[in-house]
């Protein structure tokens, strides 16, 4: 019974711990992080992140629209 009690308050105390937020960066410095980071030319980070309209992003929401930029159909 002691080992629930335990297990409970330890899952309890994992969600109300603060999450580790993301740094953001503006985009100017994702796209001079072009190659290392996203693995694309600095003119796709630029442009894909002018038409979402973000002047500052995390990485990881930067990747994401740098990915749907990329695969985006052409007309």
């Amino acid at each position: 019974m002691a080992t629930k009690r335990n297990a409970e308050a330890e899952e309890a105390s994992v969600l109300t711990t603060p999450q580790e937020q993301e740094s953001v960066y503006t985009a100017e410095q994702l796209a001079g992080a072009h190659d290392a980071v996203f693995g694309v030319r600095r003119e796709i980070v630029v442009v894909a992140l002018r038409l979402a309209g973000k002047k500052e992003a995390t990485v990881s929401e930067a990747r994401t629209i740098i990915e749907n930029f990329k695969n985006k159909e052409v007309k």
